[in-house]
């Protein structure tokens, strides 16, 4: 297989041997890859210096299996910058498609909401919106994708000051009594669908939605990400 200069972003790489890396990256066209990066570590700072997370490439790889070759990189467009909370909030995005991606399958869908979301998060939108839509998308184009507007069992459409309950496997169930489980009212789901309206209230309400879901999908394995942003947030909120 040879492929020349697929748009693509690198989502993890790491050192691998005395000077290379072993790089996992999203292309365009040929979805998710892992490439090895043959004595980059020992070249000129600038071939390195794009080697880096939300910098749009274009690559070049060859080789068979699952493991290939990359031959050649060049820049494609200027980086993403992403800033204090936004960049991890990219880690958790790249986490995500690293874990939710088969390798070799393209997604060009998942790709353009992927720059989306680069983009929003550089321009600072707000970081929970940004994350809440992908996360929809994402799970759209993966084929579980949620269906929100009515009850999974009586096909009623969703009322605003109703409360629902969402299982991943099964959908929406209205909530006639008190639950200890985490539930999200109609007027924050009628959000969600419209992607638009959100509030303080109907975000975190979408979290947890999205939080269950996703822990569903992923076998209650925990996300590195996840984990570090708590860290962070812990140590900052230390006087």
């Amino acid at each position: 297989m040879k492929v020349e200069f697929s748009p693509a972003f690198i989502l993890h790489q790491r050192p691998y041997r005395e000077t290379s890396l072993l790089v996992d990256v999203f292309s365009q066209q040929f979805g998710r890859q892992s490439l090895i990066a043959k004595g980059i570590r020992k070249t000129k700072r600038s071939q390195q210096g794009i080697m880096q997370l939300y910098q749009p490439l274009l690559l070049s790889w060859s080789g068979y299996g699952d493991l290939h070759t990359l031959t050649a990189v060049e820049a494609a467009s200027a980086r993403y910058v992403l800033k204090n909370n936004a960049s991890l909030c990219g880690l958790y995005i790249n986490e995500l498609l690293i874990r939710f991606l088969a390798v070799a399958q393209p997604e060009s869908e998942i790709y353009h909401a992927y720059e989306l979301a680069l983009d929003g998060l550089q321009q600072q939108a707000d970081d929970e919106v940004v994350l809440r839509l992908f996360e929809k998308r994402l799970l759209l184009q993966l084929g579980y994708g949620l269906v929100l507007d009515k009850e999974s069992e009586t096909g009623l459409p969703i009322e605003a000051t109703a409360r629902y309950l969402y299982q991943a496997n099964k959908g929406l169930k209205q909530c006639l009594k008190a639950d200890n489980r985490a539930t999200i009212s109609g007027r924050s789901l009628q959000h969600l669908i419209d992607e638009t309206g959100f509030d303080q209230t109907s975000l975190q309400e979408i979290k947890q939605l999205m939080r269950s879901v996703l822990n569903y999908y992923l076998d209650g394995r925990p996300l590195q990400s996840r984990q570090l942003f708590a860290e962070m947030q812990k140590y900052a909120s230390k006087p």
